[in-house]
Order: structure tokens, then C-alpha cells, then sequence
């Protein structure tokens, strides 16, 4: 277990700091834009308009996608982003999977509203179910049944099918296929040996991926964004970072607090095991008790293990934690944003950790 641990803060502090993602980000590093073709060892930024017009125009905070270095390992990593955030805030958790041999796509999708703000704690009694329309608008869209998924809406959202993450993730794999038809993305889609498509997604338009080549590692809201379409869709791997928040706290501080789990975590089960699910989080984290509480619904195994304390394989745990510094560079939660946003991890830390969320 990871010593030293604070007594967990109320959520409403955690909130703050959805904002500030956006600062991060611009100042992060910069990434180079090849001309085109097959091997490349840059990032390719992508408006995600380009693949499909129902989506909605984004060319500052674009997709960002790395083709495998090196020895490719045929596997693919979706990187969600948090609230108000953009996968320019994960660029060196990309680079550290790139190198190792995945290609890498950071999905930019729609994250206005964070997920304590959609669903308080005071709601718990009113829609103790709050967190599914909010999941289910985010990942498929406003009053859509995808996978089996109810056709849900959220009060707090207005996301279209376009703008879903199932449909810009679709199309984003089949945009890179076609522009970089050498790089390696087509092998993610659900082609013949011919490359025709063997199986298409009636909801979006697209081909359908092979998930089981396909795993997600989610920071903070995209955390609850990876687990939840875990749910519906047979992942290789899922990680879990700084969350998944889908759950009411009752308590003041110091405590005790009450932590009940959303029930569609509750109810399970998913569509992957609990050990293909690994978490990630930091030992200061005013949400680590919620955490904590969604990993033991979904049955996560092992106990926490201090990545900064041990080496990989961590013991075979599935649970990663740090209490390494932040390097944040302003108030805003360091703890939250350290084990995953660039400025905020630590240089080269929490490497083999990234690369251990997605492990072959």
C-alpha cells in the first residue's frame, strides 16, 4: 500500500480543476506535422471535422495520433483526455507508448461539463443514475442505442451522434487509413485480407474496429469515458487514471465519508474481466476514496503498488498509485493532473507505468 495517504477532501474541490487543462496544453510540447505516407516517427494532428462533416470543426485542439516506433507491436492506444482538456495535455504519455510500439491516437471529444457538475452528490437521491445519460450521451450520443447501450440523454449534455466518442473515434481510424495507407492504421479496422470492410457500424457509417487489438486509458473524466465503453465493447486493455468519478460521497471533511457507485458500474458486468482494467492514481487525490470504490465494484485485483517504489511488472498488481511531487507549474490540483498531464508528471517518472496500463 501506498504510505502516507491524506484523508480524502470532499469533491467539490476536485472540479477546480477542469479549466487550467486547456493552459497546460498550449504550453505543452509542440508536435511535428509530417507531409504524408508511411513511416513516421512525429505526431498527426487531425481536425476532427476532416473525417466526417456531422463532427464538429476543432483545429486548434485536434486528434493527435503517433504511428508505432520501432518494433511495431500491431496494437492501438486511445487516449482520452479530462473535462475541458485535449489530448495535447497526454503528449508524453503518447510518446512514451509510441516508443514502445503502439500506435497511439488521442481523441479529441466533446468534454464541457465535468462530471461531478453533471452529477453532484446532492442528485444522489433524485437520479441516483445520474452518471449513465451522462456516460451514455458522451460515448454514443444524445438518445442513442449503440452496443446494446440504452438510448440515453443527459440533462447537462447536448452531444449529437456526430460529435459522439464511438462515431469520431470510428472515423478517425478510418481517416488515418486512408491518408497514411502505409503507417499501419487500417490494421484496426474490420478488414479482409482484400481491404474491404467485414463489418460495418450501422449507428455511425464507419467500419467497425477490432477491439480486441483497440485498448483505452482515460485521465480523470476519460477514465469514466474508457470504463464505460468498456461495458459495451470487448477492449484489449483499459486504464484507468485520476478516476473514475461515477459515484456520490455523502460526509463533510475530516470524514467518515460514504462512497455509493453509480449502478451501472454496480450492476456489472463489463465487457472485458477485471484484470484487463488497471488504475493509476496519486495518493493525494481529493477523489481517491470514489476511486477506490468504482476499482472495487469492478472487482480490479491486487493491491496498490508505488511505481516509484518498485519496478515493472509492480508485482502483477492492477493497482498503480505515486505520491511523487507534482511539478505543476500553478495551483490546480497537482495531484489530480500529475500522473498523466505533460508539465504536471514528472520527467520520465511514470514511463514504465503508462506503458504497464496497456501492457501485451
Amino acid at each position: 500500500m501506498v504510505e502516507g495517504e491524506p484523508v480524502t477532501v470532499r469533491r467539490s474541490v476536485v472540479v477546480r480543476v477542469v479549466a487550467p487543462l486547456l493552459l497546460l496544453a498550449a504550453v505543452a510540447s509542440a508536435c511535428s506535422t509530417p507531409s504524408g505516407g508511411g513511416a513516421l516517427s512525429g505526431s498527426v494532428p487531425l481536425n476532427p471535422a476532416a473525417s466526417d462533416p456531422a463532427i464538429a470543426a476543432d483545429p486548434v485542439f485536434t486528434h493527435l495520433a503517433w504511428p508505432a516506433v520501432g518494433t511495431p507491436r500491431n496494437e492501438l492506444v486511445v487516449l482520452f483526455h479530462g473535462t475541458q482538456g485535449n489530448p495535447q495535455a497526454l503528449t508524453e504519455m503518447a510518446k512514451a507508448l509510441q516508443s514502445d510500439g503502439f500506435h497511439v491516437l488521442g481523441l479529441r471529444y466533446q468534454a464541457p461539463v465535468s462530471t461531478f457538475a453533471a452529477c453532484p452528490d446532492a442528485v444522489a437521491a433524485s437520479d441516483p443514475d445520474c452518471h449513465r445519460g451522462f456516460r451514455a450521451e458522451t460515448v454514443f450520443g444524445e438518445g442513442v442505442s449503440s452496443r446494446g447501450s440504452p438510448a440515453l440523454d443527459s440533462p447537462a449534455l447536448t452531444t449529437s451522434a456526430g460529435n459522439s466518442v464511438m462515431n469520431r473515434l470510428l472515423k478517425a481510424v478510418d481517416y488515418l487509413a486512408l491518408l497514411y495507407p502505409t503507417a499501419g492504421w487500417r490494421q484496426f479496422q474490420a478488414r479482409d485480407g482484400g481491404g474491404a470492410c467485414e463489418s460495418t457500424d450501422t449507428t455511425y457509417g464507419a467500419c467497425d474496429l477490432r477491439w480486441d487489438h483497440v485498448s483505452v486509458v482515460g485521465h480523470s473524466q476519460g477514465s469514466g469515458v474508457a470504463l464505460y465503453l468498456s461495458k459495451y465493447v470487448p477492449l484489449r486493455r483499459v486504464g484507468l487514471v485520476s478516476g473514475t468519478y461515477d459515484g456520490f460521497t455523502a460526509g463533510a471533511a475530516p470524514g467518515p465519508f460514504v462512497y455509493t457507485v453509480a449502478p451501472w458500474v454496480a450492476e456489472g458486468p463489463l465487457a472485458v474481466t477485471p484484470s484487463q482494467v488497471t488504475t493509476f492514481w496519486h495518493a493525494g487525490d481529493p477523489g481517491l476514496g470514489l476511486f477506490r470504490s468504482v476499482a472495487d465494484a469492478v472487482g480490479v485485483p491486487g493491491t496498490e503498488v508505488s511505481v516509484t517504489a518498485n519496478s515493472a511488472p509492480f508485482g502483477g498488481t492492477n493497482r498503480l498509485a505515486t505520491s511523487a511531487a507534482s511539478t505543476c507549474p500553478f495551483e490546480i490540483n497537482p495531484p489530480h493532473l500529475a500522473p498523466a498531464v505533460d508539465l504536471c508528471a514528472p520527467d520520465g517518472l511514470y514511463t514504465a507505468a503508462w506503458r504497464y496500463l496497456v501492457r501485451t
